[in-house]
């Protein structure tokens, strides 16, 4: 039973509703609007559409209002048929800021201590709505947490052919079976050259892990290389870039072994086990000496070594391959043992080796103590889709959309007279029963949780219900073939917007998304436009 809720920024708005849950079982080859009324009001349409396939379905309202009565209305007109309706829980939630910020989601039995739930992103419109599929406990409280700018980030992802002892810049190949064991196993990345040297310091960024979410699951890889180069539309864009070893990409894109896909991501800290490692480059003397470290939970900003009776620190110059370089000469003095050495962390802790009698080639020097300090961490990211066809269709590496007209059907992608939002929307000509438009999602994706695919929709003229018609071209991630969903009929378009909803999986679309139809139902139909299109999640 769930008694309140309470909200903090960055959400506007935080409500906790109940939510319909619609089931039924509707003929094959039907089109369905489902239809809500209100205390004794008259019927109205609510814009999602359902395709009949003989088969039991249930369907979320996420967002509907708990109380009224439902019934599916067949599109082409008369018969109508009762919904039976359950009830579940839904949060719902607004923010006002155009660049649609994520929200963290926090939950709490007491009011006292409060727990990250989930991160989302808003749609289009700036809402939220994400179904609660159970609570647990006597009570729930829910608010939404501010999230700081540039702690989540969104990249793009590719991989190579990585094979153990995975050299690197970092330099970590000649100690593979002294590193981390998520090393060992492969979880590698090689991360864009701006960041592998964050904030000006050559390989700042090595060692240090990140956890990645994409559509497909969940890892976290450590950074051993830089990559100089990324794909147009990543680093250019804002995005992160990430050049991702064979095992932790086989996770983030569902078992393709190629290609590129996009993902979150947020620094967390190195899975290691023991204490702070250095490991001695060959070709050390007393004139010059090299150290490589390892086996710190927290990327390391600099490394000063003290001599045998002196009271002064010599901070120790970045150079290639992940090192730290000594060298005597002007004011630094030959290497007197025992020396001090200490490691400081991006966070500012220090770890300091020692009374280390010796630097000997290829030596492996353990310290008395590992980083602690790690300051709290960006919430749990979770996967960010981009839409379909804002102004125009999505260009981001990884979560591209193309379209191909056929049956001398055709598409303008960028028509800037006729617009919903924005500046421009997609004209489609020449729709008829076999001429349509078809929308291809490279990569494919996983069905979205409860997913709908949202559009908005006009036409030049007035178009009867079924005139214009979508399929969601789909298969499954288990593999069998082609999982289309069965053809959903559009209701009756004017000359004004109106929004359409198309929930994937009652109408029958397999778990990975490949793209969606939009054809005519007869010849002759007149322009119709589609702007704002969106695949969301409930």
């Amino acid at each position: 039973f769930l008694a309140g809720a309470a909200s903090t920024a960055p959400a506007d708005e935080l409500g906790i509703g109940r939510t319909p849950v619609l089931s039924g079982n509707l003929p094959t080859a039907t089109s369905w609007q489902v239809e809500i009324q209100q205390a004794g009001g008259a019927w109205t349409g609510t814009g999602v559409m359902v395709a009949g396939r003989g088969a039991d379905f249930t369907l979320r309202m996420d967002g509907w209002p708990d109380g009224a009565s439902y019934r599916f209305q067949r599109v082409d007109g008369g018969l109508s048929v009762p919904a039976t309706v359950a009830a579940g829980w839904h949060l719902a939630g607004r923010v006002t800021d155009p660049v649609r910020p994520p929200v963290l989601i926090q939950d709490s039995e007491n009011l006292g201590t409060w727990s990250p739930r989930q991160l989302v992103f808003p749609d289009l419109d700036r809402s939220f709505v994400r179904g609660l599929d159970s609570l647990t406990g006597p009570r729930g409280f829910f608010r939404s947490a501010p999230v700081a700018a540039g702690v989540v980030r969104e990249i793009s992802a590719t991989t190579y052919t990585s094979a153990p002892p995975y050299n690197g810049e970092a330099g970590y190949g000649p100690i593979y079976a002294d590193m981390p064991q998520i090393y060992k196993d492969g979880y590698v990345s090689a991360l864009h050259t701006t960041d592998y040297n964050r904030g000006g310091l050559s390989a700042g960024a090595a060692g240090e892990c990140y956890e990645l979410v994409s559509a497909y699951g969940r890892t976290t890889v450590m950074i051993h290389d830089s990559a100089p180069s990324a794909p147009a539309g990543t680093i250019s864009a804002g995005r992160g870039y990430f050049d991702l070893g064979a095992a932790p990409f086989n996770v983030l894109s569902g078992g393709n072994p190629s290609g590129i896909l996009t993902a979150t991501a947020r620094l967390v800290p190195a899975p290691v086990t023991g204490n702070v490692k250095l490991f001695v480059a060959p070709g050390s003397s007393i004139y010059y000496m090299a150290l490589i470290p390892f086996n710190h939970r927290a990327g390391i900003d600099s490394i000063e070594i003290l001599n045998n009776g002196s009271s002064l620190w010599h901070g120790m110059t970045r150079a290639a391959g992940g090192r730290f370089a000594y060298m005597a000469g002007g004011s630094l003095p030959l290497l007197s043992y025992p020396v001090q050495i200490r490691v400081t962390s991006r966070f500012g802790e220090s770890v300091v080796f020692t009374s280390v009698s010796s630097l000997a080639d290829n030596a492996r020097i353990t310290g008395p103590a590992q980083f602690t300090v790690f300051p709290e961490q960006a919430p749990v990211p979770s996967f960010r889709r981009q839409p379909v066809y804002q102004d125009s269709l999505s260009a981001v590496p990884g979560d591209k959309w193309d379209v191909t007209g056929f049956g001398g059907a055709s598409v303008s992608v960028t028509d800037t007279a006729v617009k919903y939002a924005g500046t421009a929307s997609l004209r489609m000509d020449g729709l008829s029963p076999g001429g349509g438009i078809v929308f291809i999602s490279n990569p494919s994706l996983p069905r979205p949780r409860h997913g709908v695919l949202r559009m908005v929709v006009r036409a030049a003229s007035p178009v009867v219900a079924g005139g214009v018609r979508v399929r969601i071209t789909a298969t499954n991630i288990a593999g069998g073939g082609s999982a289309d969903s069965q053809t959903i009929w559009l209701p009756a378009l004017t000359t004004g917007w109106q929004t359409v909803l198309l929930p994937l999986e009652a109408s029958g679309a397999g778990t990975k998304v490949t793209g969606f139809v939009v054809n005519g139902g007869s010849a002759g139909q007149p322009s119709v436009w589609l702007d704002n299109v969106e695949l969301i999640e409930r």
